[in-house]
Formats: C-alpha cells, structure tokens, sequence
C-alpha cells in the first residue's frame, strides 16, 4: 500500500499532523523508534493556556495536570521575581495528550509503527519515494514528513536542515517528584552563577503532589559540569530526603529554523525543524503550530499530492511572524548569557516594573512590542552585539 503521507516520529508535531490529515481521508503512516507512545515525557510538559491549545484540540481535562498562576524567577536566592498571570498557562500530561492525539490519528485510519527506526529515504528519479526502515522493508508514500526530534534525521537526509552544532543544543536532564514544593501553581526558574551558571533549573507543580524539577544548558561549556550535577545539588538543598524517579535526560535545537522547510516532497515540522523557542526551550505550542500549518499546506496539495506548490507557502508563512521572533528570542538568549549575576538582578528589577500591568491572556508570553522595545534600550550594550542574529 502506499500511503499519501509517512510521519517519521509520534510526538506532537507528528501525531497533529499526521490526526489532521486522517481526518481529512490522507492515508497516513506514523513510524517511531520509541516502543511506547508518549514515553519517555522529555520536557517540562508546560504550555499555552486553554484558549491557546483549544485553536488546536478539543480540550481533555485528563491530560491537564495543572493551571498555571504565573511565574517566578529566582536569582541566586537573593533576588525573586513574580508575575501573576491568572490563565497564562497549563503544565500538561503530555504522555495522555500525546496518546490522546495518537488514538484520534487511528480512528481517522492513520497507521502506526513503534519500536521501528527510520534509516534513510528511498528514492526515486525526481522525488523521494518513502522511507526505509531497519528491517528492511519501504514505507511508501507521496509526501514525506520529518517530525523525528531534535536528533531528526529525516532534515538532513533531504538537505533540509544540518546537524546541531554544541552550541546549539540545550541539553537538558528531569527528575519527578512526589512533594509539595513548589505548590503555589507558578512555574519556578532558578538562574545566577551560584545555581546554574549558562543555564537555568526549573520547578513546574504539577498534580497529585508531584512535581518536575530539570536543569538545562545553554550549549557545551567544556570548563563546567553537566546540567545533571547541578539539578543534583539543587535538589539535596531545596528537597533533601525527596526521592526522585529516574532521570529523563533530552536535548531542544537553540538554532533558528531554516528558511526553507520543505525540499522537493520532504518536509519538516516541531524540534526537528528547530521551530523552538531559543530563549526558554519551549516547544510544544511551536510544535502544534508549526504542524497545523503544515498539515494545512499539505491539504492544499490535494489528495493524492498533485502539486507541491503549497509547501512553499508553509515556509513562507512560518517566516512572517514565528521565525522573526525566534530570531528575537535568540538575541536576548545570548545577551542573558553574558549577564553578570548583578546585571541579572537589575534586568528582574527593570522586567518587574517594564511588565507591569495587563497581559493579553490568550497569548500571556507573547510580550508586547513596546515593552520588548523598552527592555531592549535598557539592555542595549549587551544586546548590540549580537543584533546580527536578526538579519541572518
């Protein structure tokens, strides 16, 4: 059988995409190397508010592991910053909302194959022809989409994407937690050179008395430790005697997304098109975007594939808007990381008072332009010099 499209990766740019596409008569196939769907959780599992997933999927209070208050930041322990954002957010059970997405995908007649990895495309005269697996056997299909991860392979074997340099990869590790620190509902972020130097660790509330607690690098520092022996040190002195479950360690591309998303029939969506956010590492409501856009392209393309014009368009239209504010995103990564812990302290003091006020709570961490702009002046000289970014 040949499919219309083949997913290489069950996470959630591949199931949206590949459950959109079902749903409109695409014979799908879905392949993942992972024996179980959802499994390994290889994040902090926080994301939009309700409004914001609700663009996208039929709310599933199951998969809600907890509301969001708003956010803290943590300096060192001698210096806190609190927003209050009332609805700014969830913090998700995404192992349910993936398997959630997986079982929409199948009733809508998507075929899925764990515990299978992809090793390469197969290719024809003019196009690629589908996807060759390790046992041996081609998985047919008009269209091609790599939703394989930050280790994606699928954007490498098209020409699409290139491998992350050190520097460009936010290496990351995660305990979970049963205990009731933090239980005030705000995600928790610690920064300053004395808890993590070019890096942050995180504490997300969740449900049933269980917390996530992770720490994660900016790119390779040969001169410090892994992030996983700082999250043991934060975690002998902020929850001594707490039992951690196993580490689940992950990597999130830093890099801006490529220019062009789609080569000839193969296209990429999520992590594996690096449409993450370079500033935080977040990545699902990039993921769910980025694959609705796709999927809406593809289906432009008619079914079976006739033209693939519209692919085109969803390069271009991820470049309006969420590859400028990647760009935007990364520029103020690499100005954070040349911060002294006092020039940190004088950016919360000055983030309190520039994001004062009301936010729009149907996008909470989408600042505003004006106090973007403000927050920029303020830091100028450490900004300028990496201004470049935005007109790579």
């Amino acid at each position: 059988m040949k499919y219309d499209a083949v997913i290489v990766g069950a996470s959630i740019a591949g199931l949206y995409a590949g459950m959109k596409l079902a749903q409109n008569n695409w014979r799908v196939c879905i392949v993942d190397r992972r024996a179980h769907i959802g499994m390994p959780v290889r994040c902090g599992e926080a994301t939009g508010n309700r409004a914001e997933l609700a663009r996208f999927v039929t709310l599933d209070e199951s998969w809600i592991a907890r509301e969001v208050r708003g956010l803290t930041v943590h300096l060192n322990d001698t210096h806190t910053f609190t927003r209050e954002i009332p609805g700014a957010g969830l913090v998700l059970r995404r192992d349910r909302f993936e398997r959630q997405l997986a079982h929409a995908a199948q009733r809508n007649g998507a075929q899925i194959i764990l515990n299978t990895l992809a090793i390469g495309l197969e290719r024809g005269n003019r196009t690629v022809q589908g996807i060759m697996l390790e046992n041996g056997s081609v998985v047919e299909a008009s269209v091609v989409v790599g939703a394989d991860g930050a280790e994606s392979n699928v954007g490498q074997w098209a020409g699409i994407t290139k491998p992350l340099t050190l520097q460009e990869a936010f290496s990351s590790v995660q305990y979970t937690f049963e205990s009731d620190f933090p239980s005030d509902g705000f995600l928790h972020f610690y920064v300053g050179s004395r808890i993590i130097p070019k890096g942050y660790i995180w504490a997300f509330p969740k449900a049933d008395h269980t917390i996530s607690v992770g720490a994660g690098l900016f790119g390779t520092h040969h001169a410090l430790p892994k992030a996983r022996h700082f999250l043991d040190a934060f975690v002998s002195s902020k929850l001594p005697g707490t039992a951690p479950g196993a580490p689940i360690t992950g990597c999130v591309p830093l890099a801006v997304c490529p220019t062009l998303l789609a080569r000839q029939n193969v296209v990429v969506v999520g992590d594996a098109a690096r449409q993450c956010n370079p500033l935080t590492a977040g990545g699902i409501m990039n993921a769910l975007e980025a694959a609705d856009l796709a999927a809406n392209r593809l289906l432009q393309c008619g079914r079976p594939p006739k033209t693939l014009k519209p692919l085109g368009r969803y390069s271009c239209g991820w470049a309006r808007k969420p590859r400028r504010e990647q760009k935007l995103f990364l520029v103020l990564q690499k100005a954070f990381l040349s911060l002294s812990d006092a020039e940190i302290a004088r950016a919360i003091a000055t983030a309190s008072t520039v994001f004062a006020g009301r936010l729009d709570r149907s996008r909470p961490f989408t600042f505003p332009l004006l106090k973007s702009v403000r927050m920029f002046i303020a830091f100028l000289p450490r900004v300028a010099r990496h201004l470049g970014v935005l007109f790579e």
